[in-house]
């Protein structure tokens, strides 16, 4: 004869699974989508025309990793994009823009916790932020600038597989001839 399950397990159980299945889901949905997720929680559309002019050169970071003013003067600045000339269009340029400004880092905060970036004061360049030094700190230059698969810190998509998407959790770095990183 076989005993029946309690209510309150049976009911545990069932929402513990239900709660494990959704989150699946999601998780599923952000990977197989053109969107991730800022630390804040707002969600970051892909932007073809980006991905495809900016991309071209190197990873078209998500814009939530600078703040409006950051990524104006980047723009405004593109024939000396940091050393190169990547000028565009104007009407392309101009669409970009809108694009990485309405999707900006928000109040300056690129992650949860994070101290303001502010406007006007510190470097352009995503890697010089002290939110990423704090976050790359302890990775041995061995792993990334001596590692010709992976060749600097700013091919973020080398080691974060889901960074194109915005996702850079810890859980999904994996650096190439080394292995997953676990800070």
């Amino acid at each position: 004869m076989t005993k029946q399950a309690h209510p309150i397990s049976w009911f545990l159980g069932s929402s513990l699974t239900a709660a494990a299945l959704a989150i699946g889901v999601i998780g599923i949905s952000l990977t197989l989508t053109g969107t991730g997720y800022a630390d804040d929680g707002r969600a970051i559309p892909q932007n073809a025309e980006y991905t495809a002019e900016c991309g071209s050169c190197h990873m078209a970071y998500p814009a939530n990793l600078l703040p409006a003013d950051k990524w104006r003067a980047i723009t405004a600045n593109l024939e000396n994009h940091f050393g190169d000339n990547a000028s565009l269009d104007p009407q392309v340029t101009a669409r970009i823009e809108e694009y990485l400004v309405q999707h900006a880092a928000q109040n300056g905060k690129v992650m949860k916790n994070s101290t303001p970036l502010l406007a006007g004061a510190g470097p352009q360049k995503i890697t010089e932020q002290a939110f990423f030094i704090r976050k790359h700190d302890e990775i041995p230059r061995r792993m990334v600038q001596d590692n010709p698969k992976v060749g600097s810190f700013s091919q973020c998509s080398n080691c974060h597989n889901l960074a194109e998407k915005g996702i850079f959790d810890e859980d999904t770095v994996n650096i190439p001839g080394f292995g997953r990183w676990d800070d």
